[in-house]
This record gives structure tokens, C-alpha cells and sequence, in this order.
């Protein structure tokens, strides 16, 4: 059986130190792998102003912290150096459907999931798909804001008839 995990970038500092954003989702997808250890993975995000100007892509930090704490690196497939959610999955729908995997996950945090699956059944939309939403331990006053941002981008997805 083919299996596919996307998890979808998130901000690391100037340093590459990764936000707590980046380590909810990577902690989701460690626990997911394994318990699910057949699946390949995907690590998105690249560079931007908003989440990563150092050398390396963000795909980098988040696949070392991955291997760092035991995944091998072969469970990984190819990373797209994308800077935001339309390019992640802009750039991963070839390989989606050059893998055809049996399933394909998708993973992102829970604030985060409702505009990133709007945004994959407008740009990829495979049909064997399962939504995790990793949860953010972000505090109140730092979670507030990123709500207000996921509830203004999803009613302008919602409003026009194309990315």
C-alpha cells in the first residue's frame, strides 16, 4: 500500500530555531509516523520574510528534527522549497499524483486546517485524503491573532472564485 504525509511548513527563526508553530506539527507527524511507520513524508516551505530567512529552506530544519529524533531519512521523499500554503500545495500535486497513494494526509495545525483544506480541494483535490490537524499549545494572546489571520484569508479564499 503507497502512503503519503504532508505536513506543511511553519516559521523558524534567523537561526533556523524552529517556532512552536513548526514543533506542534512536527511532534504530530513523529507520533503519526510511528504508529504509522510505512507512510513517506513530506516537509514543505522554503524561504520568506515571514517565516524563514536563513540559508537553508525550512524543509531542512523540519526534516532534522524528524531524523534527529529517529526517522530515517530515507522515509522522506522530495521537499518543495514553497512559501506559503497555495505553493505548498502547488508544488507537491505532481508528486501526489505520481505517487498515487492509496491515502494521502495531510497535516497542519488545528487553527490552520480548515483554510489549508479549502485550498487543497481547490488546487489538488485527491480523493483519498484525511485531514490531521495538529494541536498548538500556543497561548491564548499568540493563538488569538493567528485565528483572526485564518478567518480574514479564508473568507477572501471564500469570496473569490479562484487562487
Amino acid at each position: 500500500m503507497n502512503k503519503l504525509l504532508i505536513v506543511l511548513g511553519a516559521p523558524n527563526d534567523h537561526l533556523g530555531n524552529l517556532s512552536q508553530i513548526a514543533e506542534d506539527r512536527l511532534a504530530c507527524v513523529y507520533n503519526f509516523y510511528y504508529a504509522n511507520n510505512d507512510f513517506k513524508l513530506v516537509c514543505t516551505g522554503g524561504f520568506g520574510q515571514h517565516f524563514n530567512t536563513t540559508d537553508k529552506p525550512h524543509y531542512y530544519y523540519a526534516k532534522k528534527y524528524l531524523t534527529d529524533r529517529g526517522i530515517p531519512v530515507d522515509a522522506f521523499l522530495k521537499c518543495p522549497s514553497s512559501s506559503n500554503t497555495i505553493e505548498d500545495f502547488q508544488m507537491t500535486k505532481d508528486l501526489v499524483l505520481e505517487e498515487q497513494p492509496d491515502i494521502l494526509v495531510i497535516l497542519t495545525s488545528d487553527f490552520h486546517l480548515t483554510r489549508a483544506r479549502a485550498l487543497y480541494h481547490r488546487i489538488i483535490n485527491y480523493p483519498r485524503v484525511i485531514f490531521i490537524p495538529a494541536p498548538s499549545s500556543l497561548p491564548e494572546e499568540q493563538l488569538l491573532p493567528l485565528l483572526a489571520h485564518e478567518e480574514k484569508a479564508l473568507k477572501k479564499l471564500n469570496d473569490t472564485a479562484s487562487i
